[in-house]
Order: structure tokens, then sequence, then C-alpha cells
């Protein structure tokens, strides 16, 4: 099957995603104005366009996007398709190219290329074909691509090394060429479960982070669910899940700095409904009364703000399996968004360093808390086939901090949740020391922020420190957020100067992202030492 995506060119009136032999409904955009389509609607778009193809099935499209073994393919103006290529980084974005399905199990799908004209000159390579020549090896795709990755980074492409390599390939069929020659000099095994965390930090989009978002989730959503058929016992339940992890390596915080006073009066109000003789059959006067002033005193201290996620998850399954409790109301609480946001605390809190709890022993404790945690609700829950997803979370955590482990080999390197402005974001800071470089300053440091937040949208800030000089380099996604870090950015250059700092700025658009993999492990790889610190802030 050919099909043949119109639209790349930008052209209207045609029907997209029309497929040659086939009759396609679609609706013409001629003449018309259209509601503009959403990211995620053209994703859907484009996986329904080729959920049907098998192998072997060729599409064209317009590339769009290009991450690491992953690639973006416009199939019209409002379908696209993000899938694997193993050889993805040998095209360039605007490329129009066809491409062949080599896998399209679900929502995974993987491509091969049919008109790469990067690989083609990397076959016409006199040094690529001598080398897999004097290697006894085939030249094809992935052993063209591996000289090409290893002559990049400047290592032997002799028969040993190369035949050696080809090994670890075949042994993990995730890992591309790249990510074994990368692998293989920060000193990391290549194992699956170590590729797969690199690719996790190869653009700032996934690790730790992105896990704990995904525990808390599964975990409201677990208990909201056994709520409905009795409320005491998903309380309960969420306070065993929560006591099985160990004492994070942070202090957590207090609700008065993870509520305003707005969601403290809703919580409260809320738990004072649990008073209300609806669905309650107790005649105790005793029991009433005694009923008020646990509720009294609960109340009082969210009120002040002075108990933490923790501690109030241990007190609310105390209070709920109480008989004269009730239960309705108990039961619409945990399905409220205040309660969302206490089990959204209460994982987190797992997993941030305070900055100035940041030490080399600090964050091995983290790494193996990590890692025993999810060991531990293994054994306790591992038989409750409703956790399967959020153990399965907690288990690829386990293996970004093994994974972490082995890159600090390289680096000291820690992923944790950055709080700005009562939100969530994602935030990773990198400060770079390569004094074992014969070309950089001794006395220069510089450091890469990056910052993934709900109202700025992605934010990469490279900063440079000599002496008393600082140059800091924004890049953000579009010209609206350009001019508002532009009309605040007095007020950086303000506090520096207050510091003594002289301050040079520059703010442009995010067009070549800083990524990862780009501007710390191919830029810093020895003689480079690098630390990388990322914290749980407030601003």
């Amino acid at each position: 099957m050919n099909i043949n995506v119109t639209g790349i060119n930008k052209t209207t009136g045609i029907d997209n995603g029309a497929v040659q032999g086939q009759t396609t409904a679609g609706n013409s955009a001629a003449g018309r104005l259209q509601a503009p389509v959403t990211p995620q609607a053209a994703r859907e778009a484009g996986l329904r366009l080729l959920m049907n193809l098998d192998s072997g099935d060729v599409f064209t499209g317009e590339i769009t996007n290009i991450t690491n073994n992953e690639i973006t393919i416009a199939l019209s103006d409002s379908a696209n398709v993000t899938a694997l290529l193993s050889d993805a980084l040998s095209y360039n974005i605007g490329d129009v190219a066809s491409f062949a399905i080599k896998d399209n199990s679900g929502e995974r799908i993987i491509l091969k290329s049919l008109d790469n004209p990067g690989m083609k000159n990397l076959m016409n390579d006199q040094t690529i074909r001598s080398a897999l020549q004097n290697a006894g090896l085939s030249m094809n795709e992935t052993t063209v691509s591996l000289v090409h990755n290893l002559m990049k980074q400047g290592q032997p492409i002799d028969a040993s090394t190369l035949n050696n390599y080809v090994k670890l390939l075949d042994s993990v069929p995730d890992a591309s060429p790249e990510d074994v020659v990368l692998m293989t000099r920060m000193g990391i095994p290549v194992t699956e479960e170590n590729v797969a965390a690199l690719h996790d930090y190869y653009d700032f989009s996934e690790g730790i982070t992105a896990k704990a978002d995904t525990i808390s989730s599964e975990l409201y959503h677990l208990i909201a669910e056994m709520s409905d058929d009795n409320p005491t016992q998903a309380s309960v339940f969420l306070k065993d899940f929560i006591n099985t992890f160990s004492e994070p390596v942070s202090a957590a915080e207090p609700f008065v700095n993870l509520f305003n006073p707005d969601e403290l009066e809703s919580i409260t109000d809320n738990i004072i409904q649990f008073e209300s003789a609806e669905n309650i059959d107790s005649d105790n006067v005793i029991s009433d009364i005694t009923r008020n002033i646990i509720i009294e005193e609960f109340t009082q201290k969210i009120t002040d703000g002075n108990i933490t996620a923790k501690e109030f998850i241990n007190e609310f399954a105390q209070l709920s399996a109480r008989p004269d409790i009730n239960k309705h109301e108990l039961s619409h609480f945990i399905k409220s968004e205040e309660f969302t946001k206490i089990i959204n605390e209460a994982i987190h809190e797992q997993y941030f360093i305070k900055p100035e709890d940041i030490t080399n022993v600090n964050i091995k404790k983290l790494y193996a808390k990590i890692i025993n945690d999810a060991s531990s609700m293994n054994g306790q829950f591992g038989s409750n086939s409703g956790m399967t997803a959020m153990l399965d979370s907690m288990n690829n955590a386990s293996s970004d901090a093994q994974f972490l482990n082995n890159l600090n080999q390289f680096m000291n390197f820690v992923q944790l949740p950055v709080r700005m402005a009562g939100k969530n974001a994602h935030g990773d800071l990198y400060v770079y020391s390569r004094r074992g470089s014969k070309t950089a300053s001794p006395d220069e440091i510089k450091a890469l922020l990056h910052l993934d937040m709900d109202n700025l949208g992605p934010m990469d800030v490279l900063v440079k420190l000599k002496q008393k000089n600082v140059t800091t380099n924004f890049k953000v996604a579009d010209d609206k957020i350009l001019q508002y870090v532009e009309e605040h950015m007095d007020e950086l250059t303000a506090r520096l100067n207050k510091l003594g700092y002289n301050v040079d700025n520059v703010i442009e658009l995010n067009t070549t992202p800083y990524t990862f993999k780009s501007s710390v492990i191919e830029n810093e790889l020895p003689p480079a030492q690098i630390k990388r610190f990322s914290f749980d802030v407030r601003a």
C-alpha cells in the first residue's frame, strides 16, 4: 500500500490523507475558515491515518521535529505522527521524505528510511565502507550509522571495536548506534533499562520528575475508584501506601507553603461536612462530641498550615475509620481537587531535595531511597492486580535512579520537581566546571537551567560567570513569552547588580533549544567535569 499524503506544502482545497486506491471521506478546507487544530488533535488524526497500515506500507510527509531516534512527520495540515526511526538524526527539519512501516503495534510505530539523503551520502563514504569491509560486516543503516557515530566522537573504527558494538546493538534492540557510542564513552552499561533512561533525559522531557507525576496520577485514580465502594478503605489504603516510603531526604513542606488561604478554607469546609447527620447511624452523644472535637482539632491544624501532606493523610485515615463519619461526604472529598493536590504533594515530597540540602551524600541517599522504595512497594503491594500500572511506574523510577548512579561516574546528576508560583514545573540545572580542559578559562563557570512551566512553557537559560561578569542567554517558546521576559529582565539585572555583578542579558526564540544530549553530554564529554543540580524552589 502506498499512502499519498498531500497538504504538506500548505495547499488548501485538498482532501488530506487520501490513500491510493481507496476512497477517503473528508471535507475540503477551501473557501471557508476552520478552527485551529490542537497538537493533540493532530497527533490523534495522524495515528488514525496510519493505524491500519501494515509492515512495508509506504507514506510521505514533512519532517517537523527530530529528537534522538524519534521523528515527527506532518501528514497533512491537521495530522502528524511521532515514530521511532534509527537514523532520525541524519534528516533535517523541513525535509519531505518517504518512509516504510517497519512495525505498527498499537501506538508504537517504527519506521524505515526510504530516501534519506544523509544516509545515502554515508553509504557512499569510502572510509565507512572500508571499515565495515575490514570488520566483515554488511552495509546497512545500522552499521553505517555506527561507524559514523564512532568517527563523530573520535573513537576507533577497527574490526574488533565494530564487532563489539554490533553485539551490543543486537543485545539491546531499542538502542540506536548513537546510544551505545555515547553510553560507552560515559562508562554506562548498555542495558535495556539504561537505554530507556537515557532516552528519558535526552531532551529534558522525562526522568524521575515525570515518573513522580505518573505515580501521583495513578494513585489518585486508584483511591478515587476505591472510594466509590468504601471510602474508609480507600483512605486507609492511601495511608498504608504513603507510609511504605522511607523518610524523604529533605523535610516535607507544611500546608502553609502548599495551599493558598482559599484552598485551606475549602479543605476545612469539606471536612466539617463529615459531622453531618446524613447517613450516620449514631445516637451516642459521647461519640458525637468526640467526633466533633477530633474534627475541630484536625481543621485547626489545617487552618494554621502546620501539617504536611503525609501527616494529613495519616490523620485523615484515622478520622475516616470512625463509624460516625458521613461516608458520602468522605467519598466526595476524596474526589475533590484539593485532595488530588494533597496526594500529589505526598508523592512529590519523596523525590526532591531542597537547595540547602544538596550534597553528594544526600544525592546518593535519594537514589538509594528511590530504588529501595520501589522494592518495598513491590513486596507489599505486588499481589494487588489493581496496582500493576503504578508499580511499573515506580520500577521505572527505580531504573532511572540506577541509571543516574551509573551516570554519576561521569557527572553528578539529579532531576527533581521545581515549584514556580505554586505550580509544579519540570526543572533541571546543570553546573559545568571544565578544570580538565586546556581551552576553557579556569575561573569561568557555566550553568544551564531548563524549565518547563505551565504559563511560560519551555524555557532554557544558559548562564556564564567569569569573576564578576555574568552573561545570560534565554531561549523561550514564542514572541509573547519573549516580550514578557524582556519586560521583567530589569528586575533580574537589578538584583544581580546589587550583589556586585555586571550583567549582559540575551533573549531569543527557542529555534535551536538546548538539550541534555547536545548541550551537556556531547559538549562535556571528558575531560570536562559536570555537576548537575535540580531543586524544589518557590518563586
